[in-house]
């Protein structure tokens, strides 16, 4: 016997239905598994960019820091070699060393450049120093000479006033002196005057007594011989 349809026809209907949803939820977890590989990936695209960029940034930085560093070795060599050849200048003075690095030669001109113009400023420097200390020393120098000028006239008043106190004091001494010289001087011509007529007159005297016992004695010998008697021995007088 043939049988049409099924037995059961809900759940047939239910079995397919489940079949549906089941399909449509499978469909549905692989559009979502799908999206969110689509994002994985697209994260992973972009971590991955980022990656490379990153490397590549840092293979520039290493890049210019190996360069950097490779300049920096070549200056050090290359004022190394400047050094070098200023020392060798230095030793020799003959001796001619050619150039090999004009652009170490421009730097160094350069560098001699500002060191000469270093050396102008601090020699200018040095110049006004020592023109303002030339200035100061003068003006104390000058403030110290009129100081002593005043005191030199000061001192030169006063050795004047007591020199002429002193002579004054001299010239009155000296006058008084001078009139006890004077009156001293009258004194002795007076006593020598009054000494020589008492001589004058004590020889005078003297003389008259001479005078008086001579002629006794020419009248005693006179009679003497008119009588003719000779002396005694004793005399008379």
């Amino acid at each position: 016997m043939t049988i049409h349809g099924s037995k059961y026809p809900g759940r047939e209907r239910g079995s397919t239905w489940e079949g549906h949803s089941r399909r449509s939820s499978s469909a549905s977890m692989a559009s979502t598994e799908a999206t969110s590989s689509s994002d994985n990936f697209t994260s992973m695209s972009r971590e991955f960019s980022a990656l490379v960029l990153a490397g590549s940034t840092i293979n520039s930085h290493t890049h210019n820091y190996n360069n950097t560093h490779v300049h920096v070795d070549d200056a050090e060599r290359s004022g190394n070699l400047g050094r070098i050849r200023e020392e060798e200048e230095e030793t020799n003075p003959l001796a001619i060393v050619p150039d090999h690095n004009p652009l170490m030669g421009s730097a160094a001109s350069g560098s001699r450049d500002r060191v000469t113009v270093t050396s102008s400023v601090q020699r200018v420097k040095k110049e006004e120093v020592e023109a303002k200390i030339s200035a100061w020393q003068n003006a104390e120098i000058a403030k110290i000479n009129n100081r002593f000028k005043r005191q030199d006239a000061v001192i030169t008043a006063s050795e004047t006033d007591h020199v002429h106190k002193a002579t004054s004091w001299m010239n009155k001494v000296e006058r008084k002196l001078e009139e006890k010289r004077a009156r001293a001087l009258e004194k002795m011509q007076n006593d020598i005057a009054k000494a020589r007529r008492k001589s004058e007159e004590r020889r005078a005297s003297a003389e008259g007594k001479r005078g008086t016992k001579v002629a006794r004695v020419l009248e005693i010998a006179n009679l003497m011989r008119a009588v003719g008697k000779y002396p005694a021995k004793r005399s008379f007088f």
